[in-house]
């Protein structure tokens, strides 16, 4: 039977089941798909990234297949994966296609429509991208009430003994969470600066053919200063722990508004594209944190590992388990759109107009800014949670489908009403004041009225939950002048900064 593998630039696994099972003379498709590409504007850096590091790996693997298509990305918005797939049918007539389990559902249908229409065999492997598989999350939630991150992540750490002890927890707690939360404050000793990496010849020509096909995408690739190789990534990762790592636990949640990227590892493009190994990373971690001279305390190797095993493998078991329907959720039945003021960074509130200048300028910005900044307040001023996707997807080097869907219609918005999270992450300038080195002014009126705002709109979710009703109480004993004070500014930022 005529068979063809297919790659996409994020299935970039050494291993990768795909080409272990092909020969090395049947076709082996490399694809840029161009038409995902368009369909939203990507972040400049992440198309390098994916496009540079595609075309790196093209060059190993020219060395055990002797049949690479390679489908480069072009101008044409009239060409699309089916056309090509199809194209190639009728040249080869292969019956049989090989692909790893897409990141994205549409592609996953579209490979499927293809296999029906022209009676091709669709063989999905497991994506070697993540430790555990889809079935085993499956596996897992079948009996579940409710999906709850922190027991999956137990379940895990005993199925692959990550962590533990005499089947228990290293350290005698699951969880060092609480001990993650310092502000930046509390730094004593900045972070080092980060290297500067030199991009080679072809990085570069990929440069300029996402520069030709994508001017309008965001970024400034004069600053593009992320690996394209596995080599390269596997430099990060060994920066990352002898570096930062130490501080990683502690400073995991701050915000720093001189140094955004403080002692975060910046691994997860790498992770999510394959030029990084999952339990790589974590086995790479826990043999630096035995090594007690490092001195690495248990807070940072729990904190990293919980956000690839436990965080990372939750949230694709939940995006597969709940699409294609997903996206189409609105809890709140917000309708308001964003302008351009969230792409300008002109909002008026410093801390968020800071982290969205960040993002758009790198590609880049961790985890508190995306979720208790950004999403937090775009949720706050009733945006329509596809908008939030769509940003997100478009802002963010590490962004895929799998990732940006639970995060933002699940953790970032609670449009999925519940799904995962127990309660909508949702927070006041009281807060942000607490992990971050920004000074009171008048945009804490503005958060604050847009954090009671949204409570008293609201109000029947809130009184429906003991703890949440608290918030209610505390609302109707605000001074009324205040009130009147902080709801005008919400209301105010609101017209300003949505259509």
């Amino acid at each position: 039977m005529k068979q063809i593998g297919l790659i996409f630039p994020d299935d970039l696994s050494t291993n990768n089941k795909v080409l272990s099972i092909i020969n090395g003379s049947d076709p082996l498709l490399l694809y840029e798909p161009y038409d995902t590409f368009y369909q939203l504007k990507h972040h400049k850096h992440k198309l390098v990234l994916l496009l540079s590091a595609l075309r790196h790996r093209k060059k190993d693997l020219e060395k055990d297949f002797k049949n690479i298509i390679h489908i480069t990305i072009t101008k044409d918005r009239n060409i699309d994966l089916m056309h090509e797939l199809e194209t190639l049918h009728k040249k080869i007539d292969f019956k049989l296609l090989h692909v790893t389990q897409p990141s994205d559902h549409g592609i996953l249908t579209q490979l499927m429509f293809f296999g029906s229409k022209h009676n091709v065999k669709l063989k999905i492997h497991p994506d070697t991208k993540f430790i555990d598989s889809i079935e085993g999350f499956s596996e897992w939630s079948k009996d579940k009430k409710s999906l709850v991150q922190e027991y999956y992540y137990r379940w895990l750490r005993k199925k692959y003994n990550l962590l533990m002890e005499e089947n228990k927890p290293l350290g005698g707690k699951w969880n060092f969470d609480e001990e993650n939360q310092k502000g930046i404050l509390q730094l004593k000793e900045p972070p080092e600066p980060r290297r500067k990496l030199k991009s080679d010849e072809l990085t570069i020509s990929t440069m300029v053919d996402v520069e030709n096909c994508f001017p309008d995408s965001p970024g400034n690739l004069e600053n593009f200063n992320w690996a394209v190789t596995h080599a390269e990534a596997r430099e990060q990762l060994k920066n990352f722990l002898n570096s930062y790592f130490r501080s990683f636990g502690d400073f995991q949640d701050a915000i720093d508004k001189e140094n955004s990227t403080l002692f975060h590892s910046l691994l997860s493009p790498y992770i999510n594209s394959g030029l990084l190994d999952p339990m790589e990373c974590i086995v790479d971690a826990i043999s630096y944190f035995n090594q007690t001279e490092h001195g690495i305390p248990i807070n940072a190797l729990e904190g990293f590992v919980r956000q690839i095993l436990g965080w990372r493998e939750f949230i694709r078991g939940v995006y597969w388990e709940n699409m294609p329907q997903y996206k189409e959720m609105n809890f709140w039945s917000h309708n308001n759109s964003l302008n351009e003021n969230w792409y300008s960074g002109e909002t008026g509130i410093p801390l968020l107009d800071d982290a969205i200048k960040e993002s758009v300028t790198t590609g880049y910005t961790h985890h508190i800014n995306r979720l208790m900044i950004i999403s937090n307040l775009m949720n706050l001023s009733n945006i329509r949670p596809n908008e939030i996707y769509k940003w997100f997807m478009e802002m963010y080097v590490d962004s895929a489908d799998w990732v940006m869907v639970p995060n933002v219609f699940g953790m970032g918005t609670y449009a999925d009403g519940g799904i995962f999270c127990t309660k909508p992450y949702i927070c006041g300038s009281s807060y942000m004041l607490r992990m971050s080195n920004y000074k009171k002014g008048e945009w804490c009126n503005v958060v604050d009225g847009l954090y009671w705002r949204f409570i008293e709109n609201n109000r029947e979710f809130f009184a429906k939950n003991p703890r949440l009703g608290l918030m209610l109480k505390s609302l109707d004993k605000m001074n009324e002048d205040r009130k009147i004070k902080i709801f005008n500014a919400a209301d105010e930022f609101i017209d300003r900064n949505t259509a």
